[in-house]
Formats: C-alpha cells, sequence, structure tokens
C-alpha cells in the first residue's frame, strides 16, 4: 500500500495544530478549531488552488460555524489538516522491506510488529511514535509521526549507511524475489533509491520538520 511522508513546520504542528486538535477532542467540540481556520487559511488556499478544490467544501473552514462534533468527523478533519498543512509531501520511492533485509541481520518477517520494536529503518518509514493529539491517537494502525529529535537522530542514522556495501545475497529473505537476477535488480534499485530518503531526513533536520508517515 501506498506511503507518504507529510512534512510539517514544527514550531507551528506541536504549537499550534496538535494542541487545537486535542481541545477539539477533549471538548467533543470544533470551536477549538476557529482559530486554527485563521492560521492554516493560507495553506489550504495554496494546496485547493493547486489540486483545483473548493475550499468551502472542506471540513476545518466550517469547523467554528457550528459543525457537529463527531469522532469519524474529527479523524476526517485530522486527515485534511495533515495535509492541507504540511509544507512538503515528497514523491518518494519507498522500499521498506527491501531496507529492512539490507539494514538488519535477521530474515523478512510476516509477523506485525509493534511501533516499540521498530528498527531505525522502520522507524524512518513507518515513525517513532503514535501521532497522538491529548488522548486521542490517530489512526495508530495506519499513521506515525517522528518528532525533532527523532528526525535528527534518524537522519544521522541515515548518513552512516554506505549503499556500496549492500549484497543480493542479503535479499535471500525478502519475499516476491525468487532468483539471483531479481535480487540484483532490486539491489540496484535500492542503491538508486536511498539517497534520496536520506536526503528527505537530512533537509527535515535542517528546516525544523516533523515528519507524519501515513499508509493509505
Amino acid at each position: 500500500m501506498p506511503l507518504y511522508f507529510l512534512l510539517h513546520d514544527a514550531t507551528l504542528f506541536e504549537g499550534t495544530i496538535r494542541p487545537a486538535l486535542a481541545a477539539s477532542w477533549a471538548q467533543r467540540s470544533f470551536s477549538p478549531c476557529r482559530s486554527l481556520w485563521e492560521t492554516l487559511r493560507p495553506s489550504f488556499a495554496s494546496f485547493t488552488e493547486r489540486c483545483r478544490l473548493d475550499v468551502e467544501q472542506m471540513l476545518l473552514p466550517t469547523a467554528g460555524k457550528g459543525l457537529l462534533f463527531d469522532r469519524d468527523r474529527w479523524r476526517l478533519l485530522v486527515g485534511e489538516v495533515l495535509l492541507c498543512a504540511a509544507v512538503n509531501v515528497p514523491e518518494l520511492q519507498t522500499m521498506p522491506e527491501t531496507l529492512y533485509c539490507l539494514l538488519t541481520s535477521g530474515r523478512c518477517s510476516e509477523e506485525e510488529m509493534g511501533r516499540d520494536r521498530f528498527t531505525p529503518i522502520q522507524q524512518t518509514h513507518y515513525g517513532a511514535r503514535y501521532l497522538t493529539f491529548g488522548a486521542a491517537c490517530y489512526r495508530p494502525d495506519r499513521v506515525g509521526i517522528n518528532n525533532c529529535e527523532d528526525v535528527a537522530r534518524l537522519a544521522t542514522y541515515l548518513a552512516e549507511i554506505r549503499p556500496e556495501n549492500w549484497t543480493a545475497e542479503q535479499l535471500a529473505g525478502l519475499r516476491g524475489i525468487a532468483d539471483d537476477e531479481e535480487r540484483a535488480d532490486e539491489l540496484e534499485l535500492a542503491r538508486e533509491w536511498f539517497p534520496a530518503l536520506q536526503a528527505l531526513y537530512r533537509q527535515a533536520d535542517e528546516q525544523g520538520q516533523v515528519i507524519v508517515s501515513e499508509l493509505l
């Protein structure tokens, strides 16, 4: 399934977006989002213009105008804010299972692993933390976040990796790869795309951004 990285200015996200959405959940009301709309109005206008959407059909503009609260609607509003307020949503080829094989000593496993047991390369793809807004955890099986400290740590981790040292034999446990030729092709592709992941984290660290990872 597609994996997207949503990059947010850390100050705006932690100081404005997260508190407003947390208050909305706690109060079971969209009233706390009224000021959030005023702050994010330019971002929403830019997003809807690029995508040729009608901003008045979005949820956040109506959040402080009597929109009735319910949990499903709150989750939709969170998803809307995450997308429209992101400073960047890069188009990035992701190869989490391939990189897991190349960067861990074990074979790829089909078992689901809890987020608290994620390896660093899994954290770079899926987030080291659940995305929470106060007491609410947003789509815990599909969404994670790396805060500024995580981004800095993982940027350093990625920078120290040397793809030239990878071998096709390390992909023996990768599902769906049948022979040596396919493993060689997968290795070449991983080496080609890995620098983009390194650059994503390096730039996010330099620019003070958090990274939200979302599986769709």
